[in-house]
């Protein structure tokens, strides 16, 4: 149900929600949602009319005797994306601050949805699942418009990127001292941000101790740092400004005098040799990789999961004049939210324009493609296209693909098809860090809760403070799903094995556990 401030004629739609003690539900909405104001209805309770600003909701108790479990008064048991109630806001940003404040756990978003670019999903203790979306057209959206409208779009692109290349000075000067001071060769680098450290542990110990596998992380608490030096014990450097993968790709370039690789933290490598063979790369060869894709001519193009960088390369590139950053690039300098509050993309000069219409096809416009059809060039896609332009070229170290929205859009209607291959040396799991903002299909949301409450459990008890009591949400969110959190483990086994075609062996020892 949708509530609207005031329609035209002056009525109101307020949503109708279900829970088993109505008493403890006013309390719940109005300590974790905000809504403080409440009017309850009969002694004992039979309803309440909770309020937030204009916003309202009337809760009512199911019939007396009837013990519902968790989510079986939503409507989501009938339909895998449904909302019990849906409110919309002039502004989500404030909204999203209060209830972080407030301890809630915001379970999908700031995303994307059939009814906003901007939209937060909460779930309350009797499974309820709440909307908040931003307005389409809000006062907030109008007044970005009319700001666009007075400058043009390359001249605020510009300006905004002249900014945050400004702010990131300081932090690339360190990570240049920092890699600088490396005592190995072929560093394998590991990006992450707060809040993921079970990932990265999980990953790291499957990486040999003679490879030289250096951390990489972003605005890292104290207890985080200290925990990574007692428990992973690989060099590491925090960043202390909250960046993207896309910054951090940038700085890589930037800081490092000779050829590195780049290793994703759901990135499970399971064959050693491995490494060794990535750092195998010869003159000509720009990017050595695993996944790739291919533009429409067949030149594969290489996914940053697990990649190494001939810098020598971009060097060249760069004495050229021919180089493109290995960030992402589009033609309007879009702000890819849903990956990093901090993802932009640059846009492409005009000599870099002409320089990719020398190996991908025009558009209506007379601008390059992206390869895939994609809306955008994804990290490290163009600087591989410039290469490309240059008589260089990217190598398959195996290949395994990844497929685009368009491969994927073709082979719709027919046997199931993922994403990503794996294989019995190499399993990417994919978007860990930014899973919780996209609005995916249950089964799938319920793959990805998985795989986190059993990457966690591991580390039972041994996680810094902040992470304690996410495994508890994660089990209540499984438990949403119709899953105990004991079957979590197996559930991922069965789909590696069954479903991905992984030997029982591979799948046992991602997940830490005996082959059954």
């Amino acid at each position: 149900m949708v509530f609207r401030d005031l329609i035209s004629d002056g009525t109101r739609s307020v949503p109708c929600l279900l829970v088993n003690d109505v008493s403890e539900a006013a309390r719940f909405y109005g300590q974790r949602f905000g809504f403080d104001r409440a009017d309850i209805v009969g002694d004992p309770p039979i309803a309440a009319m909770v309020r937030r600003g204009d916003c309202a909701i009337l809760l009512q108790a199911v019939q007396p005797g009837l013990d519902l479990a968790p989510g079986e008064m939503s409507r989501r048991r009938h339909a895998g994306q449904a909302w019990d109630a849906f409110i919309e806001v002039d502004n989500l940003d404030p909204i999203a601050k209060d209830l972080r404040a407030r301890g809630t756990q915001i379970q999908v978003g700031i995303g994307i949805t059939f009814l906003s670019d901007r939209t937060l999903e909460v779930r309350d203790d009797w499974g309820n699942v709440i909307a908040f979306a931003e307005r389409p057209v809000s006062t907030r959206a109008s007044m970005r418009r009319l700001i666009r409208s007075a400058v043009p779009n390359r001249m605020r692109h510009e300006v905004a990127q002249w900014r945050r290349d400004r702010e990131e000075q300081v932090h690339l000067r360190e990570i240049k001292t920092f890699c600088a001071g490396l005592d190995r060769p072929d560093p394998f680098y590991m990006f992450f941000t707060e809040g993921l450290l079970h990932w990265v542990a999980q990953a790291a110990r499957l990486v040999p101790p003679e490879v030289n596998l250096v951390l990489i992380g972003s605005k890292l608490s104290e207890e985080e740092v200290r925990w990574l030096a007692e428990h992973v014990k690989r060099p590491l450097h925090n960043i202390r400004l909250g960046v993207d993968d896309n910054t951090t790709w940038e700085f890589l370039f930037a800081a490092n005098n000779s050829n590195f690789g780049y290793l994703d933290i759901d990135c499970f490598v399971l064959a050693p040799e491995l490494f060794e063979q990535m750092t195998q790369i010869n003159p000509e060869v720009a990017v050595n990789a695993i996944w790739t894709y291919d533009t429409d001519d067949g030149k594969p193009i290489a996914c940053t999961h697990f990649a190494f960088i001939n810098l020598q390369v971009a060097r060249a590139l760069q004495a050229r004049g021919t180089y493109m950053t290995p960030a992402n690039y589009d033609w309007i300098g879009s702000n890819l939210a849903l990956l990093h509050p901090r993802t932009w993309c640059r846009i492409p000069t005009s000599r870099q324009r002409q320089m990719l219409l020398r190996v991908l096809p025009p558009d209506d416009h007379g601008r390059p493609i992206p390869p895939g059809e994609s809306q955008f060039f994804d990290t490290l896609v163009a600087y591989q296209l410039a290469a490309y332009a240059n008589g260089y070229s990217t190598n398959r170290v195996r290949n395994l693909a990844h497929r685009t929205q368009r491969s994927l859009l073709e082979s719709a209607g027919g046997p199931r098809v993922w994403q990503q291959d794996m294989s019995a040396e190499l399993v990417h799991v994919g978007g860990v860090s930014y899973y919780r903002r996209f609005f995916h299909q249950p089964e799938l949301r319920a793959m990805y809760v998985a795989a986190e409450y059993a990457m966690l459990q591991r580390l039972d008890g041994l996680l810094p403070d902040r992470y304690r009591g996410r495994a508890e949400r994660l089990r209540a969110e499984l438990a949403h799903y119709g899953l105990s959190a004991d079957s979590a483990p197996d559930l991922l086994y069965r789909h590696l094995v069954d479903d991905r075609g992984l030997p029982p062996a591979a799948a046992a020892r991602i997940l830490d556990m005996a082959v059954t």
